[in-house]
């Protein structure tokens, strides 16, 4: 069965766990939106979903292989692929080279995956000859999503893609990775803004302390509950 599970994990930094015992299942298709306070582990939920965090206890699957020691590499070209802060792109390359790294464990399918891509997001059709460092910041996120879906990813964890984005990008930005689900792919993605994984989610997870405290679907989650997990009461 096509699953990515984590079972009880527990992971950190520097001898500090921050994820405490969590437990999440990702089917493609699934659209999650995690949300919670800041330092409350949503950003290291998706480092070690994708394999840039060593997990300490418990164990991740992707798709029934066990993968809990396996390198960061080695998760990507399972399947899963990550962007964030930094954004995983090379600004000296035009928009095109970018996406030719995208694709390296897929080179024969290239021009079929550009053209997706292309297709998907026709702002990088039309900066294709632009190296990265000139664009915008809107547009150097959709190029750091472009680039992880050339690989053809089953699972896709965006680490607070709307950071420092005007409204119109996050509307657009939020509206494609709607889509990216609606094609099958299963998406993780750590959100700033509640109402926006709100409304675009077919899940929300809340993640408090190091723990999932809030975990169902958009309209089973009132907002008295999403206001007491921010502030570190029990959400029951």
């Amino acid at each position: 069965m096509e699953e990515l599970v984590l079972s009880d994990v527990e992971a950190g930094y520097k001898g500090t766990d921050v994820l405490r015992g969590i437990s999440l299942t990702v089917t493609p298709g699934d659209c999650i939106g995690v949300l919670g306070p800041n330092g409350a582990g949503k950003s290291t939920l998706l480092k070690t979903i994708s394999g840039q965090l060593k997990i300490r206890a418990g164990s991740r699957r992707i798709d029934g292989a066990e993968t809990t020691s396996w390198a960061p590499h080695r998760v990507a070209r399972a399947g899963v692929r990550w962007t964030g802060d930094p954004r995983p792109v090379y600004r000296d390359l035009t928009v095109v080279e970018n996406l030719e790294i995208g694709a390296s464990a897929l080179k024969s399918a290239f021009r079929e995956r550009r053209d997706y891509v292309y297709e998907l997001l026709p702002v990088l059709a039309e900066k294709r000859s632009v190296k990265a460092a000139s664009l915008s910041g809107g547009q150097q996120q959709m190029l750091a999503i472009g680039q992880a879906l050339m690989s053809n990813p089953r699972y896709l964890c965006l680490d607070e893609p709307s950071l420092g984005l005007a409204v119109h990008v996050i509307n657009s930005l939020s509206e494609l990775i709607g889509n990216l689900a609606a094609a099958g792919v299963g998406i993780v993605w750590a959100e700033q803004f509640p109402e926006v994984a709100l409304q675009r989610s077919s899940r929300i997870v809340v993640i408090g302390a190091g723990r999932i405290v809030l975990d169902g679907a958009p309209s089973a989650i009132s907002r008295e509950q999403l206001e007491r997990a921010y502030l570190g009461h029990s959400a029951a």
